[in-house]
């Protein structure tokens, strides 16, 4: 009988497996992939909300991408872990017995306390599609002046939204009025000089930054704060950090204090040897690492790796994260500022090597 290797999402780690699915099956793994989407690229994300590359540019399609290889692609939602039985639970009923188990199931937001308002969240990626698609049919229909825009966090990735907002709306020749709030200083995990960058570059942009301030409740027309007061928005974008679904902590296994799955350094969890995890949802050693998308990708190769080693009864390999990686912050369409360590660099050869690096990631996992 072959092994059942069930992979659980369809995030920057387990795109690498789809890719190198034969490598499972040739070892004799009968492998079903469970997501309820496909793949969304976070690194581009914010370009498709500035309308610099469309949604499909942004996107893999996952049947496309196993179609012909013998593996099965079950679109549903996880929604528990029966490890009595050894099955995945899925929200329409159906049960999925597995030998090995890889989970990729990601982040988001804290959700906002909403009162009769939409709020769009930085992850999914999905939700900046829907984003984009709402402010483009506001425009079109003319039925509002000027759009406000909420953005609650202030770290890279609210700055991030803010700007390409911006840019959307210079693209389309509207206006729009976008302020970020934040509990405290904003962009504290940046270089000083880099966040001072940054911060310049949105005061030139016409966006407000307002700290220290705690908003309560997103409204059906405006953001409310702990004072009080309120200010009027029609949009509200949820950018408050990143945490692991709730479901993490209904599998019964190992977790650290936001959630994420206690995995050791062959990315196995702590409380099953044939249960792996990867990505936001994953902490090694007990330690979350930041929550960006380069360490899934690094993550992924290991990861396909020890799968592979597990069903040949081979030595698995070790996960060590790198301690500094580029990251490059989109400001629209014209600059962007790139940053590794204390070293950072703001103008557009940095979005010009954004757009490559971006741009060649999604095309090598297409096919």
């Amino acid at each position: 009988m072959n092994t059942r290797v069930v992979l659980v999402g369809a995030g920057h780690a387990h795109l690498h497996l789809l890719k190198n699915v034969t490598s499972l099956i040739r070892l004799g793994a009968d492998v079903t992939i469970v997501a309820q989407d496909d793949f969304w690229y976070s690194g581009m994300a914010t370009a498709m909300l500035a309308g610099l590359v469309s949604p499909h540019e942004d996107h893999v399609d996952i049947a496309r991408l196993v179609a012909g290889t013998g593996a099965v692609l079950c679109r549903g939602t996880m929604i528990g872990l029966d490890k009595d039985t050894r099955e995945v639970l899925l929200d329409d009923g159906k049960r999925l017995a597995f030998d090995l188990l890889s989970l990729n199931l990601g982040s988001r937001p804290p959700p906002l306390p909403a009162q009769g308002q939409v709020v769009y969240s930085v992850k999914p990626v999905r939700s900046l599609v829907e984003l984009r698609r709402r402010i483009e049919q506001a425009w079109q229909s003319r039925i509002n002046g000027v759009l406000r825009v909420a953005i609650v966090g202030g770290g890279v990735t609210g700055v991030e939204v803010a700007a390409n907002l911006r840019a959307l709306a210079d693209l389309h020749r509207q206006q729009m009025q976008i302020c970020i709030y934040n509990r405290s200083e904003p962009l504290k995990q940046l270089p000083h000089g880099a966040a001072a960058a940054l911060l310049r570059h949105l005061r030139r942009s016409g966006i407000e930054v307002r700290w220290p301030v705690s908003i309560t409740m997103a409204g059906a027309s405006s953001v409310h704060f702990d004072d009080g007061t309120s200010d009027d928005c029609d949009v509200v974008i949820n950018a408050t950090g990143l945490v692991p679904p709730d479901l993490t902590r209904r599998l019964g296994l190992p977790t650290c204090g936001d959630g994420a799955l206690v995995v050791d350094e062959y990315l196995r969890s702590a409380g099953d040897a044939s249960i792996f995890a990867a990505g936001d949802c994953a902490a090694l050693g007990g330690f979350s690492l930041p929550r960006v998308g380069v360490y899934a990708v690094r993550q992924a190769p290991v990861l396909l790796a020890n799968l592979c080693a597990t069903l040949s009864d081979t030595p698995l390999t070790e996960f060590v994260p790198q301690r500094r990686f580029l990251s490059i912050i989109g400001l629209g369409h014209t600059s962007a500022l790139m940053q590794r360590g204390p070293l950072w660099f703001k103008g557009p050869p940095a979005l010009w090597l954004k757009r490559w690096i971006d741009h060649r990631f999604v095309e090598d996992h297409r096919t």
